[in-house]
């Protein structure tokens, strides 16, 4: 095996590929990628066996084809701190060269008949969604998934496919992000079952859309989900268990309504913010007729008052938020004005920006 690579290309392919790689695990062939050179492409395997991928690198010139398993962590060191514009990989025996134009590295490689299967995209797509498009919804919901491992179905992102739109959910149990986009093929597309994706996998289909454009293929099995993009490749398993029935959490009664610029209601809840701490960290927003009034307070920082002025509409109303729940979502609306819905103090608020994304918030005791 003989290769002559672009020194960047190469590098895009080995630090997604080595996200997926494992770095901790007994069996060191799962810390390896796979390289394949053959017809007019290096294609680079990984996985950890929940998520696999294949990725296709066409800036690279075949002189001899041939296969091979090499630390993924040690070649994307090597790759990452050369200099080269261009760099030659070639495997002799049990070593696989990295050369450029001062530099010579040798890496010990293993068998890549040990390596596990990693599927390609075969058949149809159960649906298409553009780029653009699919990477909206990923950065409109993935933030409210869990972080922490208590409730497993948390985290991962409710998937499903409804009225010919793509229709993501995400939780913590603390807050909820529902957004919805336009499938390419939607009047070819049945409606389809609820599934749990895990964060790591849309956090990966994220980095692999380089072009707003491009045509995801997407396809479902009984277990596992696949994303076929014109580089890649993307397997992953489902996340058994069950997903809060998230239509109910939506609040359907809202009798209190503010309407208000994005951007200039996320500088006010950032700025008051600025004087919260680790166990102080809520926000009391006081909404009248004249407008909204965001304050905090903490006996070691100080206190901080912003005058909001906004639409408001109904009874006037105090009630406390996480400020940083608020920004989460405000960062990753797609529309210069939102709306902001409640009913009282101790239930959730509503807040919609457009009419595909949706995010509710549970109030804080700020007693």
């Amino acid at each position: 095996m003989k290769v002559i690579c672009n020194r960047g290309a190469l590098l895009e392919a080995l630090s997604i590929a080595g996200t997926v790689s494992s770095s901790r695990t007994p069996k060191p062939v799962l810390q390896c990628v796979k390289l394949t050179a053959a017809e007019d492409r290096l294609t680079i395997s990984a996985t950890d066996l929940e998520v696999a991928i294949r990725y296709s690198d066409t800036s690279v010139q075949i002189e001899e084809p041939g296969e091979t398993l090499v630390p993924a962590d040690k070649l994307r060191d090597i790759v990452r701190e050369s200099i080269d514009d261009t760099l030659s990989l070639e495997l002799t025996g049990e070593q696989m060269s990295i050369k450029g134009a001062d530099s010579h590295f040798k890496i010990y490689t293993q068998n890549p008949a040990e390596f596990p299967p990693v599927p390609d995209f075969e058949g149809t797509a159960d649906f298409e969604v553009q780029g653009k498009v699919l990477k909206q919804l990923i950065g409109q919901t993935l933030f409210a998934a869990a972080k922490e491992a208590t409730r497993y179905a948390f985290n991962g992102v409710l998937t499903t496919v409804k009225g010919k739109r793509l229709i993501l959910v995400a939780t913590d149990g603390r807050r909820l992000a529902l957004a919805k986009g336009d499938l390419m093929n939607g009047d070819k597309v049945q409606d389809g079952p609820q599934t749990i994706v895990p964060a790591k996998t849309l956090s990966l289909v994220d980095k692999l859309i380089s072009d707003p454009d491009e045509v995801i293929q997407v396809k479902m099995t009984e277990n596992q989900i696949i994303f076929h993009t014109t580089e890649a490749t993307l397997t992953s398993n489902l996340i058994e268990g069950q997903f809060p029935p998230y239509e109910d959490v939506v609040p359907k009664e809202c009798d209190r309504k503010m309407t208000a610029g994005t951007a200039d209601l996320l500088s006010a809840v950032r700025r008051s913010a600025l004087l919260t701490t680790q166990d102080s960290k809520g926000v009391r927003m006081a909404f009248t007729g004249k407008g909204l009034t965001l304050s905090s307070k903490s006996p070691d920082a100080g206190e901080a008052t912003i005058n909001f002025a906004c639409k408001f509409e109904g009874a006037d109303l105090e009630i406390g938020f996480n400020p940083n729940f608020f920004t989460d979502a405000l960062k990753v609306v797609n529309s210069d004005e939102i709306s902001f819905e409640l009913l009282a103090a101790n239930r959730p608020g509503l807040l919609k920006g457009g009419a595909n994304f949706t995010y509710v918030i549970m109030p804080v005791n700020l007693q």
